[in-house]
């Protein structure tokens, strides 16, 4: 049985070594008070899919939109990875970030 799909920010040391997992639908206050208990500079997002993992638009915006927004308090967005049923696909990876 597939895995449903699920939208989730990390916090990410410097390492990108995840050191907590929020859910994508909590408040963006939530976010930034995470990444600040933290003291991380690092933000990424992980995409699980139950089909196929290559990006759509909406998930090219949410990445453009997320890197935007995190600009101006110095965090710099570290990766989109959307996970699939048939393997995985990084933004970094493509060049996209």
């Amino acid at each position: 049985m597939p895995q449903p799909a699920s939208l989730n920010l990390l916090v990410l040391d410097d390492e990108w070594r995840p050191l907590h997992r929020l859910r994508a639908d909590q408040d963006w206050r939530d976010t930034v008070n995470a990444l600040l208990r933290w003291e991380s500079r690092w933000l990424a997002i992980e995409q699980q899919r139950p089909d196929s993992p290559l990006p759509r638009w909406a998930d090219i915006r949410l990445t453009r939109t997320l890197s935007k927004r995190l600009r101006p308090i110095e965090i710099a967005l570290a990766d989109h990875v959307i996970h699939g049923r048939k393997g995985r696909f990084s933004f970094r990876q493509a060049g996209l970030l």
